[in-house]
């Protein structure tokens, strides 16, 4: 099967949802419903930061793990399962295995050091107080600790390459996306607290397969059937406002924040326990939104991004490095600013732009020309062009 050399519409919306990413994590110290969950949550909020935040987390993650699926099976298609899965283990799981501990102990000391400038320190810290055998986490790696666990599997699924094919196209049949889709991930979402929490243990988490896994397969399918996302323009108008009505729906139905003491049980029990109707319509709705509005993504990606120059070249060769280091960075820019007495969207300006110059900068002057890009992207840079 012959394939695109570059697939652009879906590198510069990689591009996006990872700037999207640095804005969410800003949002959080912000938002009122995180308050008694985030590392930097500064004592003023807004219920704006609720709104966006909620919002990004529905869908960026999910459209990640799509185009992580359709490259996935573009590789597979290229190069065979062998060199696959080589690939995987060089670009997931290796950086997973150098980054951990590094990014652990950036994580730490910028709490460490954060703690000396407010006066009174976030409610999470008294979980840190308290419980003193919290299970590891993944942190935000938890995305390449996940992948590298669905690209496993899905190399031994493609042993039944007939079968296999026979589920990817159906997956990808648009009526399948707009009805069946959403309720096929609802059971392993109705498992957990909404909106769901990141799947960033390090052993295995079942609902994060009946729900990133299938779509990462959703990914791979739309590489089989690239037709698909035209097929789906048609109904942008249908997503669109569907879109926002469950998300308007799924706003309304939101729980209260979580208290300090919730908190704390949940850290040691696990899990929160929700159930009942009122908890299945929520997941219904958040569902629909997490669908509608990744195939929003990439509807728009696919009519308005589909195109190169060097700075979207640029932006999409550093995303993985700014993925890594953007959330100790703003850890370390979000802590300090917890004892002035600015606006709060003040703050969160500071803490994007500042975060976005230093994880873009750093990846300029350390990484990008250094075996470190090389590592990430399995590309040489030279500093000065080559000459004939």
């Amino acid at each position: 099967m012959k394939t695109r050399e570059r697939f652009h519409y879906m590198d510069n919306l990689r591009a996006v949802a990872l700037i999207l990413g640095v804005i969410y994590h800003a949002s959080l110290a912000y938002s009122p419903f995180m308050a008694n969950l985030w590392f930097t949550a500064d004592q003023n909020n807004n219920a704006i930061f609720d709104i966006l935040g909620h919002w990004l987390h529905l869908f960026r993650m999910p459209v990640f793990f799509i185009i992580a699926g359709f490259f996935a099976y573009l590789l597979i298609e290229n190069k065979g399962l062998k060199s696959f899965l080589k690939h995987r283990t060089k670009r997931v799981l290796l950086p997973f295995i150098v980054f951990f501990p590094l990014l652990a102990g950036l994580f730490l000391h910028a709490l460490k050091w954060g703690s000396q400038f407010p006066e009174t320190l976030p409610p999470i810290f008294t979980l840190f107080e308290q419980v003193k055998d919290l299970p590891p986490s993944t942190m935000h790696l938890w995305f390449l600790w996940n992948l590298f666990g669905f690209s496993v599997l899905l190399s031994f699924l493609m042993f039944f390459r007939r079968v296999m094919l026979s589920v990817l196209k159906t997956l990808t049949n648009k009526w399948f996306l707009l009805f069946i889709l959403p309720l096929l991930i609802t059971p392993a979402l109705y498992s957990q607290f909404a909106p769901f929490p990141a799947p960033d243990k390090f052993i295995p988490q079942f609902w994060s397969y009946g729900f990133y896994g299938i779509l990462f397969l959703v990914g791979a399918g739309i590489f089989i059937n690239q037709t698909v996302i035209k097929q789906l323009i048609p109904f942008t108008r249908y997503l669109l406002a569907t879109a926002i009505i469950s998300y308007i729906i799924f706003w309304q139905l939101m729980p209260p924040a979580l208290t300090i003491e919730q908190v704390i049980k949940f850290s040691q029990d696990g899990a929160i326990k929700v159930r009942g109707v009122k908890h299945l319509m929520h997941v219904l709705a958040q569902s629909i939104s997490v669908v509608y509005w990744s195939l929003l993504a990439l509807i728009f990606a696919s009519r308005y991004l589909d195109h190169a120059n060097k700075f979207t070249r640029y932006i999409t060769d550093s995303s993985y490095w700014v993925y890594l280091v953007h959330v100790p960075v703003l850890l370390y820019i979000q802590m300090p600013l917890l004892s002035l007495d600015i606006s709060v969207f003040l703050k969160f300006i500071i803490g994007v732009t500042i975060t976005l110059i230093v994880s873009f900068a750093s990846y300029h002057i350390l990484v990008r020309f250094s075996f470190i890009g090389k590592l990430l992207n399995g590309i040489n840079h030279n500093r000065t062009p080559k000459t004939v």
